[in-house]
């Protein structure tokens, strides 16, 4: 059955060229110079102050709090070393009110949950004269300028809290907990692809990336401290005096939502620019809008209204549902794409989009479907570019001569990465492509389960070691992460 010639025209603005993927990650790089060496870039490249990657063996209980979309989790996070961790979580939705209003009655709401959290479990620490130390996965950008310590540069994924950009976030939190007297110490600021590559290196050896695929996107890498210029010469000399592991790497969260904010290259279709004019950050987070599970429900309704109103769908009817504005989210997209035959699809979208079974055709079930398949193989191809961005930028897309070639290891949460069919074998396709057939079958890509409540578990324990020898952090495990930078690899625990 032949597409409409309307659909041909659109193409282009999805179905990459190789080219086109190969202009893409060359803007990538040419950003991450830039806010390596400039603060108040859009590609933030914020330092996390984390100056290692854990080996698996460390233990000890603390608490995890995680606000990165819908929804608040609270956790206890017991770590057993050997790779092993027993985790006790509670979710606490945010209502758009919170989201939307102001920071303090939104950070007094995650003090209330903590403190019910604590009361609910019934947890053993709280029995302790010693805070409880937390790690708070902050899933947002921002400007950190200590393990405890970071402005909030702007809000992304439907938040818009008035009073806290340009405030301390930890100190935001720290307020509403004393200001309850609840006994909790905020010892770490995580961003959450920070947790991730934390995670995935305490449960499957030391990774390179850790990259969200979900609600919104981000990564997070280990890069050599001295590559991170604008931290000044006199703040890298004396990191570097920590030596390998404790101060000669940095894990930097790149903030590669934000890539390409001024579109040199990004394939920016009529439909995304809709997307992002109705958004509540027009141009800003370009990257993000055409990979992250918030938006690719809205890209696919965008186009097959364009269709709908061009009497080339449905025959010119449409739905409540295709109406209204975030209509349906990406899990209608992962139904559709994950359809084993037109009629399955076609019962998807009588269902879910509440469409009359009288208006759709077998060739209205292809046109939907081709719109779903052209967003979906977009956005893994372009993780695909933010991915192998890194591995270029840290020297690994070869192996220096003489040394072991022991891969990359990148770690993925999200829910794009864990349940949009076909993911990752069209993000390798890509990487082949950028990275050469022998790159490609170097990068290992795993999931980072849990990589918000983990990871900044271990970052809480990182600080309060640091606290205890009244000293500044130093790294989590003795291992270099595998892929260091220039280094085409180090050994990988098994």
């Amino acid at each position: 059955m032949t597409l409409p010639d309307e659909c041909k025209a659109f193409e282009p603005y999805f179905l990459l060229s190789d080219q086109k993927l190969r202009d893409i990650v060359k803007r990538f790089r040419i950003e991450f110079e830039e806010g390596l060496e400039h603060y108040g870039k859009d590609m933030a490249m914020v330092p996390s102050f984390v100056t290692g990657v854990p080996d698996g063996t460390e233990e000890g209980t603390f608490l995890a709090l995680d606000l990165g979309g819908t929804n608040l989790r609270v956790c206890e996070v017991k770590l057993f070393g050997q790779n092993k961790f027993e985790i006790k979580q509670q979710k606490y939705r945010i209502s758009d009110e919170l989201k939307q209003g102001q920071a303090r009655v939104l950070f007094d709401y995650i003090a209330d949950s903590v403190d019910a959290f604590l009361t609910d479990i019934g947890s053993e620490m709280s029995n302790s004269h010693e805070p409880l130390h937390l790690g708070f996965t902050f899933s947002f950008p921002v400007e950190q300028t200590a393990i405890d310590a970071g402005k909030v540069l702007t809000w992304t994924k439907g938040f818009s809290a008035k009073g806290a950009i340009g405030n301390d976030v930890v100190r935001l939190l720290q307020d509403a907990l004393d200001k309850k007297h609840i006994h909790v110490r905020v010892s770490a600021l995580v961003n959450d692809t920070v947790g991730t590559l934390l995670s995935r290196s305490y449960q499957h050896g030391p990774a390179l990336i850790g990259a969200i695929f979900g609600t919104g996107t981000n990564g997070a890498y280990i890069d050599k401290t001295r590559t991170i210029k604008k931290l000044g010469e006199t703040r890298i000399a004396e990191a570097e005096k920590g030596g390998e592991h404790a101060g000669l790497y940095m894990v930097v969260n790149t903030e590669w939502g934000a890539m390409d904010n001024g579109r040199h290259v990004l394939p920016v279709s009529i439909f995304d620019n809709k997307l992002d004019r109705e958004s509540i950050n027009p141009r800003k987070q370009m990257f993000e809008k055409m990979v992250s599970g918030m938006y690719l429900g809205e890209i696919t309704r965008n186009i097959l209204l364009h269709m709908i109103d061009s009497s080339l769908l449905f025959s010119g009817y449409s739905s409540p549902i295709l109406n209204t504005h975030y209509g349906y989210d990406t899990a209608f997209v992962s139904k559709i794409e994950g359809a084993k035959d037109a009629a399955e699809a076609r019962q998807a979208i009588i269902k879910d989009l509440q469409m009359d079974a009288a208006h759709v055709t077998d060739r209205d079930v292809e046109i939907v479907r081709w719109a779903i398949r052209i967003v979906s193989e977009r956005a893994c191809y372009l993780a695909a570019c933010a991915v192998a961005a890194v591995v270029q930028h840290t020297g690994n897309d070869k192996v220096p001569e003489g040394k072991e070639d022991t891969g990359v290891d990148v770690g993925c949460d999200g829910s794009v990465a864990e349940f949009l069919p076909n993911f990752e074998p069209r993000v390798r396709k890509a990487l082949k492509v950028l990275l050469g057939e022998e790159g490609e079958k170097r990068v290992r890509i795993g999931l980072a389960k849990d990589g918000s409540g983990v990871g900044a578990a271990l970052c809480a324990l990182q600080a309060k070691k640091a606290m205890d020898k009244k000293a500044s952090p130093v790294a989590l495990g003795k291992e270099k992460p595998t892929g260091v930078p220039g280094s085409g690899g180090s050994a990988q625990k098994q």
